[in-house]
């Protein structure tokens, strides 16, 4: 046959098909799916050496046993013995460009946000015809609209299958109809919602460990796997939403975005099940997170003694955010007893609270006036003292006394019985001393003289510098009642069973449980102001997330390292502390969806936000 010849037919096969007795419309939906498909794989060449490499055999060679069916079917007078085979073609052709789709932007050199375009152009084009073309080939509308297939099927009507054979074609139709429920089931993952189990308690009371809830995405704008080509947002969120989405913290590289989809994929397949979303260590993934919205765009936060502050460009004073006291957990321990039976961990018990609070307290009502001149005493007395015990010891102040690892918090106090002794007999110990427990107030009296309310112009760096010139003050009295009673020859029997010391200890037991939970109490001016003191703010389309309870969520106001800090940037010789603080706004393109139901277990059933458990 000549090319002419060849031509010719391929062009007037659906006019030949429609002659012989086949409708038009079934016609071109197989037509227009087959060349869709056709067109689809062309667009998953690629020679890279990994796996996107499989994305246009698998394409092409499904769309030329899908164009060879259609072929049987339509060419010839038609012939309805294959009909069923060209239906279950057509269910399969979403499914399996899908997959080539995906396997095309697994591989390391991925693809254009215009050329996923047209993919994804492709994708639905091809989609909406097979689903057509199933339609219209479903067996009693295929006879009813097609006499040639209806004369067929009269002459040859369908066998009911015996014996091992029905036993055969009932497991093929089982596997079929999983298969196609798994495929489905993605579907419904990917654009329509996403089952999520809670794996931590930072969002207790509203969550518990092992909550269930079903999270709706479609009009929070989901996208094709792997790809930024996706449903537009269609939402907004505002303070106080509970959302899903990805966490930030964790590498955005193509492979953990594989990974990520997969492991999403059979998690939701095996309705929570099995999380193969783990770490190299093979510990899992705090991804994706559940977290409430607490910062929205446009604003600047702040977070002090457990109290969020927001300022805008249109009202520049920062203001305590009141609705967020309404869902903030700062203490677990006062919740209900009939959920405190389900909750796991207490970070922190009342009585720790409590002595939170009495920090805070007494930071506020800080003198620095009187703070100053005791400072002053203190270390006018311990020199005095050591004059007495090593006159000889005057002179410069010794940078090396107390090293910088020394100075954070727990090890200062740990240490005080072996420094007051080196204070006493190195030299420049107690000039040391001396510049260590004032070194803040030249900081202070410059801050005085330009006229700022607070120490950085904001009510965080003001409380962390208040905070260190009580830990200073504390060290200096026990430096200072330990050198004193060794001068009456007082021993550590009689430190240990001292009245003052003892109460002093206490204070600075206080002071290091302080500083251990301060990141979670606390947090500096968010976005920070830039180099001019300008104040920055959350762009537009971002979000801040921070968990209900407070204490024991590891969200947006912290990284995933700690490092040794000075307490203030105000001193120069300021006690260290440990920290993760490190806030972080979340793009809206992260956000899977908000948490519409909480379906398991049974007893929590409801609507996540109506939480009917109330504080004592």
């Amino acid at each position: 046959m000549s090319k002419k010849t060849v031509a010719t037919n391929s062009a007037t096969l659906p006019e030949n098909a429609v002659q012989a007795g086949i409708s038009k419309k079934l016609v071109i939906a197989n037509t227009a799916t087959a060349c869709f498909c056709v067109l689809f794989s062309f667009f998953q060449i690629n020679f890279t050496d990994d796996i996107s490499v499989l994305s246009f055999p698998l394409s092409i060679l499904f769309s030329l046993l899908f164009a060879l069916v259609c072929a049987k079917v339509l060419m010839k007078g038609g012939q309805v013995k294959y009909v069923g085979v060209l239906r279950k073609f057509n269910e399969y052709v979403p499914f399996v460009m899908l997959m080539a789709f995906v396997f095309r932007r697994a591989g390391e050199s991925g693809t254009s946000w215009g050329y996923d375009l047209v993919t994804v152009i492709l994708w639905v084009l091809l989609t909406v015809s097979s689903v057509f073309a199933c339609w219209c080939l479903s067996e009693k509308r295929v006879c009813k609209q097609n006499p040639v297939f209806q004369s067929q099927r009269e002459a040859n009507p369908l066998k009911k299958h015996r014996g091992l054979v029905r036993v055969v074609v009932e497991i093929v139709s089982w596997v079929d109809a999983f298969v196609q429920a798994a495929f489905v089931v993605a579907l419904l993952h990917i654009f329509v919602f996403q089952l999520y189990e809670i794996p931590s308690e930072s969002m207790v009371p509203e969550f518990l460990i092992k909550d269930r809830v079903f999270v709706f995405k479609t009009i929070s704008g989901p996208k094709f796997p792997l790809s930024d080509i996706g449903l537009p947002s269609l939402r907004t969120y505002k303070r106080g939403d509970i959302v899903v989405f990805r966490n930030p913290h964790y590498e955005n590289s193509q492979k953990s975005e594989v990974k990520s989809f997969v492991s999403s994929l059979v998690y939701m397949l095996t309705l929570t099940q099995v999380n193969l979303n783990v770490d190299e260590d093979g510990s899992q993934k705090a991804d994706p997170l559940v977290k409430r919205v607490t910062g929205v765009p446009g604003e600047q936060l702040m977070l002090q003694d457990g109290v969020l502050y927001s300022r805008t460009a249109a009202d520049p004073v920062f203001r305590p955010v009141k609705e967020d006291a309404t869902w903030a957990e700062w203490n677990v321990s006062a919740l209900s007893p009939d959920l405190l039976k389900s909750v796991e961990t207490i970070p922190i018990t009342g009585e720790m609270y409590d002595a939170l609070l009495a920090v805070e307290s007494a930071r506020r009502d800080l003198s620095y006036t009187d703070i100053a001149a005791e400072s002053r005493r203190i270390a006018a007395r311990f020199l005095e003292i050591r004059n007495l015990v090593n006159p000889t010891l005057a002179g410069e102040a010794a940078s090396d006394v107390v090293s910088k690892s020394d100075m954070y918090v727990t090890t200062l106090f740990n240490k005080v019985d072996a420094t007051y002794i080196k204070l006493l007999t190195v030299e420049g110990g107690a000039e040391w001393f001396t510049e260590f427990l004032t070194s803040w107030i030249p900081e202070y009296e410059k801050s005085v003289a330009a006229g700022n309310a607070e120490m950085g112009g904001n009510l965080y760096d003001e409380s962390m510098f208040r905070f260190n010139i009580m830990i200073k003050n504390c060290f200096g009295k026990l430096i200072l009642r330990n050198a004193e009673m060794s001068l009456e020859g007082l021993g550590a029997a009689a430190r240990s069973t001292d009245t003052e010391r003892i109460k002093l200890l206490q204070e600075a037991n206080r002071y290091a449980l302080y500083a251990l939970l301060n990141e979670s109490r606390n947090m500096p001016v968010f976005p920070a102001n830039d180099a001019d003191g300008n104040p920055q703010f959350i762009p537009d389309g971002n979000y801040f997330m921070m968990g209900d309870n407070r204490f024991n969520s590891l969200d947006m106001r912290h990284s995933y390292e700690q490092k040794t800090i000075p307490i203030t940037d105000f001193d120069p010789e300021s006690v260290t502390y440990k920290s993760n603080v490190d806030p972080q706004y979340v793009s809206q393109s992260r956000i899977l969806g908000s948490p519409s139901l909480r379906f398991m277990p049974l007893s929590r059933f409801g609507i996540p936000g109506q939480t009917a458990e109330v504080r004592n």
